[in-house]
């Protein structure tokens, strides 16, 4: 894991579990490099590096009277780590500055109160959206969608991947597969993606039963995923009205638009 990476996923993990909230100056800080971006051709068409430069980054970052509050700041590191950093892990901070510059949410829809992770007691009587796919060898993949979600629409996200899986406990595991099935079966909607690496066995039997029973989702797989062809062709029969993405960004854009419309859905055009 590279160095940015782990700061990003601390990071993202802390302020959707609303452990960390930017300062004043840093949430402003963070929008303006988020408006950059987005005048840029989007965060999620930013070129690897992109407007988020080292020079600009420091520019950003220099102060003649806040030193000392600057170099206390978190995402300080985030983003001085960013030009070094992998296009995943980069993607990850430029979706959390898109997060932190569209956070205008009112006091009973904040950023915690929205996003349950496994195994937390999950949201009833609300639009939810369960982030299903890969999370076994996979990067943190889930973070960004969270966030992305979080950016667009007022859906609670159920999110199945947890900070820390305590692999030595044998309830562990037969637990997580009861809070994923229910979950799964209550979501308004489902959101399956498949990055490229290991084939995940039971993303694909999860997507396989949710398919086949008409649930609402929506699916993509990174081009490179080596099951691709399978996920395309079998759903080309199983539910021909859907199309499989090649990206994150616009699987989040399309399971968006199968919420109803009583969820209050407000995109932003990400």
């Amino acid at each position: 894991m590279t160095e940015l990476q782990r700061l990003a996923d601390s990071l993202a993990a802390d302020y959707l579990h609303g452990r960390w909230r930017p300062e004043p100056t840093e949430e402003h800080r963070a929008r303006t490099l988020a408006v950059d971006a987005d005048a840029d051709g989007g965060l999620d068409e930013l070129p690897t590096g992109g407007v988020l430069t080292e020079t600009a980054i420091a520019q950003m970052l220099r102060t003649d009277s806040l030193d000392a509050e600057v170099e206390a700041w978190r995402l300080t590191e985030v983003l001085r780590a960013y030009p070094a950093g992998g296009s995943e892990a980069q993607a990850l901070v430029r979706d959390l500055l898109h997060a932190i510059a569209t956070n205008r949410l009112p006091g009973e829809l904040t950023q915690t109160a929205r996003y349950v992770e496994a195994p937390a007691p999950q949201t009833r009587g609300k639009p939810t959206i369960f982030t299903a796919g890969a999370i076994t060898g996979a990067w943190n993949w889930q973070l960004s969608a969270a966030l992305q979600l979080l950016s667009t629409c007022p859906a609670t996200v159920l999110n199945p991947r947890r900070e820390v899986f305590p692999i030595h406990d044998p309830a562990a595991a037969p637990a997580q597969i009861a809070w994923e099935f229910d979950a799964l079966t209550a979501a308004t909607a489902i959101m399956f993606w498949f990055p490229a690496g290991p084939v995940q066995p039971i993303a694909l039997y999860e997507l396989g039963a949710h398919a086949a029973r008409g649930a609402t989702i929506a699916v993509g797989t990174d081009s490179a995923y080596a099951r691709r062809l399978d996920v395309v062709e079998q759903l080309r029969h199983a539910r021909p009205e859907l199309t499989v993405h090649t990206s994150l960004p616009d699987t989040v854009r399309a399971v968006t638009e199968l919420l109803p419309a009583t969820a209050g859905l407000t995109t932003t055009g990400r």
